[in-house]
């Protein structure tokens, strides 16, 4: 029954780090560079904040499921197939999953600011449409131009900095979780291969 468990955990640390690896290369090879060909800053800046949060969080949670799959598979084995390669694919999933919080200061600042300039934009445009039917034929020019104000403010090579900052990080996620990912194979298909001779032994 615990070899089962042990097996079972260990598979799932392995799909859950074959997906970390996927999404981090994902990430760096197709949906970053295609958010730097975007033509305006602010879209650019609404696409990496909505980008930035639903795959850190993705990221996250498949770390912390294969690093504590490992974890535990490696602590409930038998004495005799605690096998390193259980703890060193948990560390090098624990650097792939936290990899981003070692991003330089003004990067990870440039990253958090920009959901307080979209939301700047979104009150102001809501104060525009509260106006009322006389005062709209006015305040449509002057939305225009605020809107082109905010456009300016919202500064392309920050985005640009920080959206290759992320560009970086998702790569070097990719190479430390792939290490990982090929480790945890190789080490399932040799504990498959002792079962094997152990059975022939006896």
């Amino acid at each position: 029954m615990a070899s089962r468990t042990v097996s079972t955990l260990k598979f799932v640390g392995s799909i859950s780090l074959g997906l970390l690896t996927g999404l981090s290369y994902t990430l760096s090879t197709l949906t970053l560079p295609t958010l730097l060909t975007l033509p305006s800053a602010s879209n650019a800046s609404r696409a990496f904040t909505n980008l930035t949060t639903l795959s850190l969080t993705h990221l996250r949670t498949l770390a912390g499921i294969s690093s504590s799959s490992f974890l535990l598979a490696y602590f409930l084995s038998p004495r005799s197939q605690k096998h390193p390669y259980l703890l060193w694919t948990t560390i090098l999933v624990g650097l792939a999953g936290t990899s981003d919080l070692f991003l330089p200061a003004s990067t990870r600042q440039k990253t958090i600011n920009l959901p307080k300039q979209q939301r700047v934009k979104t009150s102001k445009n809501s104060k525009h449409m509260e106006a009322s039917y006389e005062v709209l034929g006015d305040s449509n020019s002057e939305g225009t131009a605020s809107s082109e104000e905010m456009d300016e403010e919202v500064n392309g090579e920050e985005v640009k900095v920080a959206l290759e900052g992320f560009l970086v990080n998702q790569a070097v996620k990719t190479v430390i979780a792939g290490i990982g990912f090929a480790m945890s194979v190789v080490g399932i298909w040799g504990d498959g291969v002792t079962d094997g001779v152990v059975i022939i032994e006896m």
